[in-house]
């Protein structure tokens, strides 16, 4: 019986070994993946404070180009007023005869004649 209760003794203690093997086994993967855990969630938070400030930086920017463009849009806008007045008649009047003459020379209710002929592939063959 002594060789029996050695075998059953070393088979226990075999299984035994085994079982706390793997709980060990698993409680060093589960920190090992709790710290990659923690290092990819403090990583995700690094990116989304970029993120925050990346799109606060182009929102004043955006700003700014806006003002600017303004600013430059009012400076046209007075320079252009100031420096045409000498020269506004004369555009006016040019641009009053031009259309005066555009008026007299078309001839109201006819279509203009379509002079281009038919070409590739609408061309008709005779």
């Amino acid at each position: 019986m002594s060789l029996l209760n050695g075998i059953l003794l070393a088979v226990a203690a075999l299984i035994i070994g085994i079982i706390i093997g793997r709980f060990t086994v698993r409680s060093r993967d589960a920190g090992r993946l709790e710290q990659e855990l923690k290092k990819a969630h403090s990583e995700l938070e690094n990116y989304q404070g970029q993120i925050n400030t990346h799109f606060a930086d182009s929102a004043a920017l955006m700003e700014q180009l806006a003002e600017q463009y303004q600013t430059l849009y009012r400076h046209m806008a007075e320079q252009s007023k100031f420096l045409a007045k000498a020269q506004e008649p004369r555009f006016r009047e040019a641009l009053l005869d031009d259309n005066v003459d555009t008026q007299v020379n078309e001839e109201p209710g006819i279509p203009p004649r379509d002079y281009a002929g038919a070409s590739g592939l609408l061309k008709q063959s005779s």
